[in-house]
């Protein structure tokens, strides 16, 4: 094999050059918008951290079998049915009997009538949340009876509870430790997150982000601004020191950054995320950026806007909101009964709602939507930043060298681990990663071989 690789040692010579140029071409060229990955609401929003179904079985016996997916594995789950405790299963085997059971003692009713209610609770209490669906049976004689042939039983299966084989991920996958700003960086920004913040151990999650965000306001009033090009790969600890102390101005999206470092620091696992739309099927930025908090009593991400001290919004039930939840409202202008929990101080003032300085006030959310109604329809793409928080390379190529955490974190995000995206819209985010990949793998492919053929 030696002597033919040596043979074409110089046509593979000259394929490395032409592959370097052509992926050197398209890092030029790219839109900075394009490295998104296009995702599903239940990727973004149904956690690990949470138990779902990842599918359900009726089997032959009439059983229910269940598989569960969470990062968590109970011994044992309470089975209740139609509101009463039935009995316990082994969290290995989640089967419910199903044909003929009335669990309280009468005679079994035809299948047709068949409809009981389940929850199922995993022990010990408060190791997460309830389980509930409902089970409905048709029994196939139902139909031939009335001439439709049916080969078997038919069994419906109700539930809120996300149930499908989608890729999940844990909230951490989200989180940034911050490692890459150093020991002593963190233990500073931990004793603003307890002494000056003054966040407790017994603070809940709600607590505890508006503590942050009044914090972060007080700081910030006076600083918005241009912010410098330096402010694209220097830390989020830098660019708050810099803000607060008059040297450098931000916009939305430092304050989103500087607000998703502290909050993680202070106990809240948080998240940066940034808007864009399409033209012509090519990314464009809209112009904003914010966060989302994960609120553990809850068990959901909520909308946090750190520029316009929105530090939640809510429903009429008082069910926390993500963006894209929001972004489905907006399109409808459906907002009766949505309350944002706001301080009034620093972008608010002239709202005519009572609140004391520094105290955080719920208003109807119709009354502080302006960025939402403008920056999330039906053109918009949210895209979901994950660790390390750093910005992405634009045209300023020469920030690759200052930093080697912003310049392998771009490299991960142009070839393989993208922001991913929710859109109501198609984008051309699949098209883009399979000609930067295909380009780099036909690079590295080709190097190979030059190197086999210059060793034979």
């Amino acid at each position: 094999m030696c002597p033919l690789l040596q043979h074409h040692a110089l046509w593979f010579a000259l394929a490395c050059l032409l592959l370097l140029a052509a992926n050197v071409y398209v890092f030029l060229k790219r839109n900075w918008e394009e490295s998104l990955f296009p995702t599903s609401y239940a990727r973004l929003y149904y956690p690990l951290d949470v138990p779902s179904i990842l599918r359900w079985h009726i089997e032959s016996s009439s059983r229910l079998r269940l598989e569960i997916a969470w990062n968590k594995s109970p011994a044992i789950w309470q089975l209740f049915v139609d509101g009463k405790l039935a009995r316990d299963l082994p969290g290995s085997a989640l089967c419910i009997d199903l044909a003929g059971a009335q669990f309280d003692g009468s005679t079994a009713a035809p299948l047709e009538a068949f409809e009981h209610r389940y929850k199922l609770r995993p022990l010990p209490e408060g190791a997460g949340p309830d389980l509930d669906f409902t089970i409905v049976a048709i029994a196939a004689d139902y139909y031939r009876k009335r001439g439709m042939f049916f080969p078997k039983d038919v069994f419906l299966f109700y539930t809120d509870i996300p149930v499908g084989d989608f890729q999940r991920h844990p909230v951490s996958y989200w989180v940034d430790d911050y490692r890459y700003v150093g020991a002593a960086t963190l233990a500073a920004a931990d004793r603003v997150v307890r002494d000056e913040m003054g966040v407790l151990d017994s603070d809940d999650t709600l607590t505890r982000m508006e503590k942050v965000m009044r914090y972060l306001r007080a700081q910030l009033a006076n600083s918005g601004g241009v912010p410098k090009d330096a402010f694209r790969w220097l830390d989020p600890w830098r660019i708050f020191q810099e803000m607060v102390a008059g040297t450098g101005k931000g916009w939305c999206t430092q304050n989103a950054q500087i607000y998703t470092f502290f909050a993680n620091r202070a106990g809240i696992s948080t998240r940066f995320v940034f808007g864009a739309y399409t033209q012509d099927n090519v990314i464009v930025y809209n112009g904003h950026s914010w966060a989302e908090c994960w609120v553990k009593e809850q068990n959901r991400w909520t909308h946090v806007d750190p520029s316009h001290s929105i530090i939640a919004v809510q429903d009429q039930k008082g069910a926390l909101l993500n963006t894209a939840d929001i972004m489905h409202l907006c399109e409808h202008s459906t907002f009766g009964g949505l309350t944002a929990r706001i301080f009034k101080d620093w972008h608010w003032k002239t709202l005519a709602v009572e609140a004391a300085p520094g105290t955080a006030v719920n208003v109807p959310f119709e009354l502080v939507n302006v960025l939402p109604r403008t920056h999330l329809n039906r053109q918009s793409i949210i895209k979901y930043r994950r660790p390390p928080n750093v910005e992405d390379t634009r045209d300023t190529y020469s920030m690759l060298l200052k930093s080697p955490t912003y310049t392998w974190a771009n490299f991960k995000r142009y070839l393989f681990e993208p922001t991913l995206a929710y859109s109501k819209l198609p984008t051309n985010g699949l098209r883009t990663y399979a000609v930067r990949q295909s380009l780099f793998a036909g690079l590295v492919v080709a190097l190979i071989l030059l190197v086999g053929s210059l060793c034979c």
